[in-house]
């Protein structure tokens, strides 16, 4: 008697299924989804900051002072996005659509003796952590690389 053998035993389906499984196991945990997502987030904030140190130089060139120039001259302040983001919608150096954005609350601004503004922000990735470093905006060990709390500023 001859058997006509068209198609897979259940035992071949299963093998293929568990080294699929494997293999996307392997390239999940390669990709790590969640870091990648906290790597974009990093860029989003590292961007917002850009344009905001931005916008305080235009201003600053426009009118010679900062915006917090008589409310806190020369020291950190404690939410860039709170008090002074309405100042540069209304002089035109930032749109409107830039001051709803999500990340501002989550930026800092320093100016140092010097006068030199810094933006800055407490990353969330651990590629971002790494190479964040204390500032006065910033919860963290004087002098130390990669301790939770520490910022990344620009202009670096």
């Amino acid at each position: 008697m001859q058997f006509n053998k068209k198609g897979f035993t259940l035992i071949e389906l299963l093998i293929v299924i568990v080294i699929l499984g494997i293999l996307a196991t392997a390239i999940l945990s390669a990709i790590n989804p969640i870091e990648q997502i906290r790597k974009a987030n990093d860029a989003g904030k590292k961007s917002d900051a850009a344009e905001l140190l931005n916008a305080y130089e235009r201003y600053y060139t426009t009118f010679q002072a900062y915006p917090w120039a008589a409310a806190a001259p020369n020291h950190v302040l404690a939410n860039a996005a709170g008090a002074f983001i309405s100042e540069l919608v209304l002089k035109n150096e930032v749109k409107p659509e830039f001051a709803r954005r999500t990340n501002l609350g989550l930026l800092y601004v320093t100016q140092d003796a010097t006068s030199l503004v810094h933006t800055c922000f407490v990353p969330e990735s651990a590629t971002s952590k790494a190479v964040a470093t204390f500032t006065s905006a910033c919860d963290g060990t004087l002098g130390t690389k990669g301790v939770a709390g520490n910022c990344i500023c620009l202009p670096e």
